[in-house]
């Protein structure tokens, strides 16, 4: 019961933070705001819609179950915020001693921390993209799935899209806690998530094992984005989590913290 109590109280301590009430306006009623005005758009040229001169679409419209996710998006830069605050948090506001004083040792600290911060993500965004993909398909009416239920298919995409966006925040959130500062996490992944990740990717093969891309294909925005091997990608990210998470368990456990923190 230790460590639950533990975990507890740091998704309180979480909660009550004015980054989490942001992010969480941001990608819940604000980014299904912007699911009904995209929804609204695609009404306008067509569900199955092809390229023509009067609609100037590029590519035919995808199936409907990729509708909505590209609005998604919206919430990786939020919750990579999220994630670099929560991280350096403790740093930040030079209260680390008496949080270690509460948790009676660093590993359990650690392991309540990371435990919040993956449990709170998961379930902010699976929330977000749900009520994205409701909103989108109630804008349909009767041309879109039935509410809630949807299909197999959508109901993956949905957790295939949360699990992708709670791996980005605990990536964020071991970056920010390895440099004690967000403004590294930051940089290197919203500089990313600005299509220079996507850009990169598409001139150097490497560059498509970088967090962003392989975080990008988990979430179904266009077929063609969508990863072929949604395990393998997520393997990936996992294994940028794990790298920098393991690292920051040693740094944090063998250094002293000294009197700045």
């Amino acid at each position: 019961m230790g460590i639950i109590r533990k975990v507890r109280s740091e998704l309180i301590k979480l909660m009550s933070t004015k980054v989490f009430l942001v992010v969480a306006i941001i990608i819940i009623p604000i980014q299904s705001a912007l699911g009904f005005v995209s929804a609204k758009q695609i009404l306008s040229v067509g569900l199955d819609a092809v390229p023509t001169k009067e609609n100037n679409l590029i590519e035919a419209m995808p199936p409907i179950e990729y509708f909505g996710f590209d609005v998604v998006l919206l919430s990786v830069m939020a919750l990579i915020v999220m994630g670099a605050i929560f991280g350096a948090m403790e740093y930040k506001r030079h209260c680390m001693r008496t949080t270690l004083v509460y948790m009676g040792n660093r590993r359990d600290l650690l392991i309540s921390k990371t435990s919040a911060v993956a449990l709170l993500s998961f379930v902010l965004s699976f929330v977000s993209v749900f009520m994205t993909i409701l909103v989108t398909h109630m804008t349909f009416k009767d041309q879109g799935l039935p509410l809630v239920v949807f299909n197999m298919t959508v109901w993956k995409f949905i957790l295939s899209t949360s699990i992708s966006l709670t791996a980005v925040t605990l990536l964020s959130y071991a970056m920010g806690f390895i440099f004690k500062t967000s403004i590294v996490p930051m940089i290197f992944l919203i500089v990313q998530a600005y299509n220079i990740g996507e850009l990169l990717a598409g001139k150097f093969r490497i560059c498509r094992y970088l967090p962003i891309h392989l975080s990008n294909s988990l979430i179904p925005s266009s077929p063609d984005i969508y990863s072929t091997a949604p395990i393998k990608t997520f393997s990936i990210l996992l294994l940028w989590i794990l790298v920098f998470m393991v690292t920051g368990y040693f740094m944090f456990s063998r250094k002293d913290l000294r009197g700045e923190y």
